[in-house]
Formats: C-alpha cells, sequence, structure tokens
C-alpha cells in the first residue's frame, strides 16, 4: 500500500446515509476522504432488495420523511438520481366500518372526519395548526447544532424554547408547556373523541420506538416528529426504494471525490495523546488522518472503537446507560396482483395506511410488547409503493410494505414457534380491509429486531442508535458529554442517528458533524 493509499485528510466510519452525508460535505470542501464500510453494501439498512426474483421493496423503513432540501441541493442527488415516486404521501387510517379517515384539513376530508365526530371535524384543523405551531417553536433547535460550551440541562433548553415562543400568545404557551414532557395519548384524550382518529395519531408518534401512547415525552416525539418533518413536507415514496436514496448519495459522494472501500471493518480508532491518528481495521491495515467521523453507534465507537481508557468515568457511565430497544419488525409481501381495499378507490392506494383502531388497542399492544409477547391486532403502518413505482414488481403485479410496531426483540417462548404466528396475525389483520390479500401472496420475508441487528448492526433492533426518548433527546443524545457531536478527543465526532436530532431519514447528523469538523479545522 502506497503513502497516498494510506494518508488522508478525513475518514468517515460507516456508509449509511449519514456517513454518505457527511463524507460528502467533507469532500465538496476539498479534503480528501475515505469512506469505510463494513458491509459489502452501502446504505446500512437503507437499501432495497428482492423479496422474491422481479420483486423489489424497501428492507426496513420505506419512506423518506425529513430530508432537508438543501442537502438535496447541496449534494445534487437529482443528478445523482434521486426521483421522487410520489411526494407529500397522504396518510389514511383504516376503520372497519370503511369511514376511512385521511389525516388532513381537507374539506373533502374533513367531512368522512364528521361521520365519526362532528365535534373531531371541527377540532381537527385547530390541532392542526396547533402541532405546527409548536413543531415551529422546535423547529431552529432541530435544525441547528445545538449551542457550543456546557450542555444545558433539558428542562433548561425548553424553557428557552418557551421564552421565545412567547409571541404565540398565553394561552397556547401555557398549552405547550403543559404537553412537552407529557404524553401523547393524554394530549390526544384531551382534543377528541373518535378512537380511530387518536389511535392513529399516537401511532404516528411512537412507530419505532419502545414506548407506549401513555409514556412521559411521547408528546415532545410528536412533536419532533412533526417539525422534522416539515423541513421536506414529507413523507415521499422514492423510486427503487430508499436504495435508490442512498443509491444517489453513494453516486454524489463518488463524484466530489471520496474513496470508498466496503467490506472493510474498523476495529480501533487510533489515539496518540488525545488526538485522532486513524483507524486500523479487522484485516490490520492501518489508514491515516486527523479527522474521524463515525455514524456507527455512540457506544460501539467510544468504547469499542476507542476504549474506556481514553474517556473520564462519567462519559462511559452515560455511554454505558444508553437505551436501545428494539420493537418493529417489517414484512415484505410479492403480490400476483393488486389487492382490493375496501372503501377506496385505486387511486388512493399511493398512500400511507395506518391500523390501529384505538388508543386502547394501541396500548394494549405495548403492554403485550413490555412482557415479550405481541398482540394478536398488532399495529400497522402499510405502503403498497409499485402503485407509484411500477418497476418493483412485473407488470400488473406488486410489493406490499409492512412495518410492525411493538414486536419485542426476544419473544417469550423464543422466535421460532412465533414467526409463523406473528405473521399469520399481521396477514389476518390486513386482510380485514383487503379481503383478497391472502390468495394474492406470492412471497413473503419477515424482519425481527433480532434480524436488523444481526444484518444491519442495529444494536436490539432498534432503528435510532438510542432510543427517541425524553432523556435522550436534545442536549441529551447521545449523551450529556457528548451533545454537539465532538468528543473529548481532538479530531473525533459522531455523525450518525445516534447523535442530534436523531429520529427519521433526515441526514443532519452527518451534515451537522461534517460542518463543525471543517469549521473548527482540524489538520495534520
Amino acid at each position: 500500500m502506497s503513502l497516498s493509499d494510506r494518508h488522508f485528510d478525513a475518514i468517515v466510519i460507516g456508509a449509511g446515509h449519514n456517513g454518505l452525508i457527511a463524507a460528502s460535505y467533507l469532500a465538496k470542501a476539498g479534503r480528501r476522504v475515505l469512506l469505510l464500510e463494513a458491509s459489502t453494501r452501502l446504505g446500512g439498512a437503507l437499501t432495497t432488495a428482492e423479496v422474491s426474483p422481479d420483486y423489489r421493496v424497501s428492507t426496513a423503513a420505506h419512506l423518506l420523511d425529513a430530508l432537508p432540501r438543501r442537502i438535496e441541493k447541496d449534494l445534487k442527488l437529482a443528478r445523482h438520481g434521486l426521483r421522487y415516486a410520489k411526494r407529500t404521501v397522504q396518510t389514511i387510517a383504516l376503520d372497519h366500518d370503511l369511514n376511512h379517515i385521511t389525516l388532513s384539513s381537507k374539506r373533502s376530508d374533513l367531512d368522512i372526519l364528521r361521520r365519526h365526530s362532528p365535534a373531531d371535524a371541527a377540532a381537527y384543523p385547530r390541532f392542526a395548526a396547533r402541532m405546527k405551531s409548536y413543531a415551529g417553536v422546535l423547529g431552529p433547535l432541530l435544525q441547528d447544532m445545538l449551542p457550543a460550551g456546557a450542555p444545558e440541562p433539558l428542562s433548561r433548553r425548553l424553557r428557552r424554547l418557551i421564552w421565545r415562543a412567547e409571541r404565540l400568545g398565553s394561552e397556547t404557551l401555557e398549552d405547550l408547556m403543559r404537553q412537552l414532557p407529557g404524553s401523547i395519548g393524554d394530549m390526544l384524550d384531551d382534543a377528541f373523541e373518535t378512537p380511530l382518529l387518536k389511535g392513529a395519531l399516537a401511532l404516528d408518534a411512537v412507530i419505532g420506538t419502545g414506548e407506549g401512547p401513555y409514556s412521559a415525552g411521547t408528546a415532545l416525539n410528536a412533536i419532533t416528529r412533526k417539525g422534522l418533518r416539515s423541513i421536506s413536507n414529507g413523507p415521499h415514496i422514492v423510486e427503487g426504494g430508499l436504495g435508490g436514496f442512498t443509491d444517489a448519495l453513494s453516486a454524489a459522494a463518488a463524484s466530489f471525490g471520496v474513496i470508498i472501500r466496503a467490506a472493510t471493518d474498523v476495529k480501533r480508532i487510533l489515539i496518540v495523546d488525545g488526538m485522532v491518528r486513524g483507524v486500523e481495521t479487522q484485516s490490520g491495515d492501518v489508514y491515516e488522518a486527523p479527522l474521524v467521523l463515525s455514524s456507527a453507534h455512540p457506544r460501539e465507537t467510544m468504547l469499542g472503537m476507542v476504549g474506556a481508557k481514553y474517556l473520564d468515568a462519567g462519559l462511559v457511565k452515560q455511554l454505558t446507560e444508553i437505551v436501545d430497544t428494539g420493537a418493529t419488525a417489517k414484512l415484505n409481501l410479492s403480490l400476483d396482483g393488486l389487492p382490493t381495499i375496501q372503501g377506496l378507490s385505486p387511486q388512493e392506494y399511493g398512500a400511507r395506511f395506518l391500523i390501529t383502531p384505538s388508543l386502547a388497542s394501541l396500548d394494549g399492544a405495548y403492554a403485550a410488547f413490555k412482557h415479550g409477547g405481541f398482540a394478536t391486532d398488532l399495529p400497522l403502518e402499510m405502503t403498497i409503493p409499485s402503485v407509484t413505482d411500477a418497476p418493483l414488481a412485473p407488470p400488473g403485479q406488486h410489493v406490499m410494505s409492512i412495518v410492525i410496531q411493538y414486536v419485542p426483540y426476544q419473544a417469550t417462548g423464543g422466535w421460532e414457534g412465533s414467526r409463523d404466528r406473528l405473521v399469520d396475525h399481521v396477514i389476518e389483520t390486513l386482510s380485514e380491509f383487503a379481503p383478497d390479500l391472502r390468495d394474492r401472496i406470492v412471497a413473503g420475508e419477515l424482519m425481527l429486531p433480532q434480524d436488523f441487528e444481526r444484518k444491519f448492526g442495529l444494536v436490539n433492533g432498534g432503528w435510532y442508535h438510542g432510543d427517541m426518548r425524553l432523556d435522550q433527546l436534545l442536549t441529551s443524545r447521545p449523551a450529556p458529554g457528548l451533545a454537539r457531536f465532538s468528543t473529548p478527543l481532538r479530531g473525533l465526532y459522531l455523525c450518525g442517528a445516534g447523535s442530534h436530532p436523531g429520529g427519521g431519514i433526515c441526514g443532519l447528523p452527518g451534515e451537522y458533524a461534517a460542518r463543525l469538523a471543517l469549521s473548527e479545522g482540524v489538520r495534520a
């Protein structure tokens, strides 16, 4: 290996979407960047794969919901192949009585909601406006890099947000102060009476997390998600599945000169006198750089690749206490035709569908999950992406993508005898709305939390490198001592989903970490 092959200005660990974004920003700024990925494929968990021959679907997450237009433009992603099959996908809560609720304030959609409750039809636009105002208050915090200096306690940071929001009026401020540490369930019980509406809005707040609808802080989580989605007016369906998104990121990184090496697992980050000097791979190769950005889990980066001996005891304790709860499974189906969803026209099949009939059913599923089981009527988020992106399946055929909430990492009695039972429960639930679904299934693939861990390195199957919960957000993400992307070691930065602002496919941790590293001007 020549000297030029060993020496770089920066090394990025992990070629998931945040790692690709970080590497691209560094290379665009003129740095010579090496990107190392343990897997043979780039993109991390955002991949598109075959369910069966000629049927392709996003393996894990299936919607791009929070990518800022700024990142799209900065990295010229459209030029590198990013296309949208459908922008701003509508969300429909499926009703057993076929009065499906579209979550919007359009008059025609409110007319349907009025069949459930005239009071809720009147209340929904006010609730949507209130959530938009709340998200507007939090938005600047989600879209900045957090203040420099000693981390603020979360309570003080929230008070600063409240002061900033005084323009909303005293009544709204008082409500916001009450809601932030509370639960989405309590917020919705106060606002609405329709069980289906409350169940759908609550599922939107907790999906992908291990929190229940009445868990403290889930109201903040709902507002945070709203704030992140407002950045891109999402969610969106990407052509080619989410693998199409990461393929565009990979092409962009290469165009800026990033040197990408897949199937190259980093063993340790080299530290000399408290400063980064490069990395060593599992095969023993050493690459030198004064700057290393890691999109791996913060605990794996700091304790696994760096080592506790370089950190103070308090930070080690914070890292060991990061909570990762796998609570989500994914079922992908190949279908020999388009199933019939009762009560909807085929023109509406490109939507995002939520299936959870009430807050009580959602809370019951959460209770079963906490005890290592899963409910019969599991909460589901479903899309049929081939409706808007036909090449995902053979002509006239389709694929269905189903996110299943409240599926435990370890099932009581083990998963060997439970996988088929879980699939059957999901198909039975969907068949209540699409009676011909079971007869149309050609093949299927179930991904459990432990499969996400094995295939994508997601600890305990958690999707966010640390749960999105009240004590792991904002200035506590991933830990109070690591809340601003930099670390106690000069030249080492965290750029993955475990860093602020976390949840959703927004790419902001990658962008922010790269910008901070560039602004601090670390050089050899």
